[in-house]
């Protein structure tokens, strides 16, 4: 699929690890963008991903963030997140952000990332890596779950109040 230069670097920008999320974030900026440029390569982008099935649109997505490069610097927020995600090589994970609100509710104690191994997880689809935040309960209900093979934690941390991350095991490569 051809991508125009503004179409890129919109797609290089984008968050979302799911197609539903990049569509949102194409929709929005199509609406909201100031720069009527963006906001017509955001309805063009629109137009070219929402014909594609799950797998093909994150795959194009996953091309544009690995493979793509500025033509100078980056200027805006997004554009410097972008290039640090990809100078990191840092996988994307699906579940919630690390930076999330979640993280910093008063009841979350855990955060975990894991492998979704069940094609019949509640959680996400079987091959997903997942980071949650959790409250106790929701971790118990975690292990039960990796008992039951459903699921395998990859990492824990215990969440300090203000969203510490304490992790159990720093040696393990995710």
């Amino acid at each position: 699929m051809e991508f125009t230069e503004m179409e890129k670097r919109m797609l290089y920008q984008t968050e979302g690890s799911e197609r539903y999320a990049v569509l949102q974030e194409m929709s929005m900026a199509s609406r909201y963008a100031g720069d009527p440029a963006r906001r017509k390569a955001a309805k063009s982008l629109l137009e070219k991903l929402r014909p594609l099935t799950d797998a093909e649109c994150m795959e194009a997505v996953h091309d544009i963030r690995r493979n793509y490069r500025l033509p100078q610097e980056g200027r805006t927020i997004g554009e410097l997140l972008a290039q640090a995600r990809q100078r990191s090589g840092a996988e994307q994970l699906k579940g919630h952000d690390i930076m999330g609100l979640e993280r910093f509710a008063p009841e979350v104690r855990h955060m975990v990332i894991f492998d979704v191994l069940s094609g019949d997880s509640t959680v996400g689809d079987k091959g997903d890596r997942m980071r949650l935040f959790l409250t106790d309960t929701g971790y118990e209900r975690f292990r039960d779950r990796q008992e039951k093979g459903e699921l395998r934690i990859q990492n824990h941390a215990k969440v300090a109040p203000g969203g510490h991350l304490h992790y159990d095991r720093r040696d393990r490569v995710l």
